[in-house]
């Protein structure tokens, strides 16, 4: 079994434990383990119990797109989901998906990086690795550099059983839909973090898939502060993604940045292309 159809695998059997038997009609009659039994989805999916076994066990081969298509409906997966779906039923499908050889981030990406220096920007690659970062982001959050400039890593860093972080499911989520299962740096990431957190091999085993887009992030400002920031993600040429912090002015989060380019910001350029990443 190769890796992407381990994580096929492992994908259905996920997906099929959350499916609730009342909502399809179906009688609990004892189940030992939740969601639907393997033989109930293979016939809402309009395929045989053998070969539906066959895909939990890693035996793809090549799945029909009908095939695809029915299963999806299914698991009951949104147009995101489907589309991770498709994506890891379809080996050698991978557009978003890391390269081992590192593409360059372009200047027109790093120069764009700069001219928003009044609010925290970053690139990062389909590992959440930030390959470029300006001067703001740098000031408001040193804890990314602290944790090998990974954002998944720096979102278990104070993650436990008790609180878990909107922004650290996300980045699971946002790991699982843009990692390649075979790229090196996704493997360490992942194993590392399985290793270490409790709550990211939790979170891991729900098998969730869909980018980072939008949202807000909690942080700890002066003497125990907790202030709220907007962070809106762009999709840029070669397989990058730009974060922006975009502030409202009147806001505390405003006050904050403020603060910082009055007092903290020296006006250095963007630093970057980052972990490895070469220049143009």
């Amino acid at each position: 079994m190769n890796a992407r159809s381990s994580v096929l695998a492992e994908y259905l059997r996920a997906r099929r434990s959350q499916l609730d038997p009342a909502s399809f009609g179906l009688v609990d009659d004892g189940r030992r383990v939740p969601g639907l039994r393997r033989e109930e989805l293979a016939t809402l999916a309009g395929i045989s119990r053998d070969y539906y076994i066959r895909l939990e066990q890693g035996q793809n081969h090549q799945i029909s797109h009908q095939v695809l298509n029915s299963l999806a409906e299914a698991l009951c997966l949104d147009p995101l989901e489907r589309s991770y779906f498709y994506r890891i039923a379809r080996p050698g499908f991978s557009p978003s998906a890391p390269r081992e050889e590192p593409t360059p981030v372009s200047d027109a990406v790093l120069s764009l990086l700069d001219t928003w220096s009044d609010v925290p920007a970053f690139v990062e690659d389909s590992n959440l690795d930030v390959v470029a970062i300006n001067e703001m982001a740098d000031v408001l959050i040193p804890s990314v550099e602290l944790f090998d400039g990974n954002l998944a890593l720096a979102a278990f860093a104070k993650v436990d059983e008790e609180r878990i972080h909107d922004i650290a499911r996300r980045a699971v989520a946002a790991l699982r839909y843009h990692g390649d299962p075979d790229n090196k740096r996704f493997q360490e990431i992942v194993g590392e973090l399985s290793i270490t957190s409790a709550v990211f091999r939790r979170l891991w085993a729900r098998h969730d898939a869909r980018p980072m887009s939008q949202g807000t992030i909690l942080l700890v400002v002066g003497d125990d502060e907790l202030v709220e920031f907007p962070w809106q993600v762009l999709e840029v040429p070669g397989g990058f993604f730009m974060t922006v912090w975009p502030v409202a002015q009147g806001t505390r989060a405003f006050e904050v940045l403020s603060c910082i380019r009055e007092n903290a910001l020296t006006g250095r350029p963007v630093r970057g292309p980052l972990r490895g990443w070469p220049a143009r």
